[in-house]
């Protein structure tokens, strides 16, 4: 990849699409936050920045105002709020080709991440034509939570579906491996932490 300033790094302006009458937020974070970027291990630049959860993408903003758009690869990692984030090569057709993931544990076998994602929901109806206008009533299009806890294992990345029946057709452990280590540790697959103590699980038994 091509960098170029003081820094060694490109540095594109953002096209924003997003200035249409649309509710809620396609970003991580509305607000900027204290952040590092680190260029293939070798130097960084820190800064205010923030994750565009739609495009899938990294933003900073610069002393002017301006927010351009951070240019990174699978090579690079992203420090915001004491969080590893990199651009990771997906290629699934539900997730797309790539992906920015929040390292939750990495180890050798399995490892576990978070997906911060949004989606656009489009209007709907809201009621029927009203007589003699020539105009319905509809909401705005809207930007929903998308996000998702992800697996990487035997080369692919699986997209956790948050109940133990479908955890199990992973067929990661044995059934009765996974219902003991679950009822031992009363697992709660809405916490982040049982996740990762769920991933260790798997490293050790495959």
């Amino acid at each position: 990849m091509n960098r170029s300033n003081a820094t060694n790094h490109t540095w594109l302006q953002k096209l924003s699409f997003y200035d249409i009458n649309i509710d809620g937020s396609p970003y991580l974070n509305e607000n900027f936050k204290d952040g590092t970027v680190i260029l293939d291990s070798l130097s960084q630049y820190s800064g205010k920045i923030r994750i565009d959860a739609y495009a899938q993408k990294f933003q900073t903003l610069n002393k002017s105002g301006q927010i351009f758009e951070i240019v990174v690869d699978s090579d690079d990692m992203v420090e915001i709020n004491n969080n590893i984030y990199r651009i990771h090569e997906l290629k699934d057709e539900k997730l797309g080709d790539f992906g920015i993931l929040r390292e939750c544990v990495v180890l050798d076998n399995v490892s576990l991440y978070y997906n911060p994602r949004k989606k656009l929901k489009k209007p709907i109806e809201a009621g029927r034509t009203v007589a003699n206008s020539g105009y319905g009533k509809t909401t705005n299009p809207e930007w929903v939570d998308d996000s998702a806890y992800i697996l990487h294992f035997k080369d692919k990345y699986v997209k956790l579906v948050m109940t133990h029946k479908k955890i199990i057709d992973l067929n990661l452990v044995k059934e009765d491996s996974y219902k003991s280590f679950r009822k031992k540790n009363k697992i709660n697959l809405k916490s982040e932490e049982d996740l990762i103590k769920l991933t260790h699980f798997f490293n050790k038994e495959i």
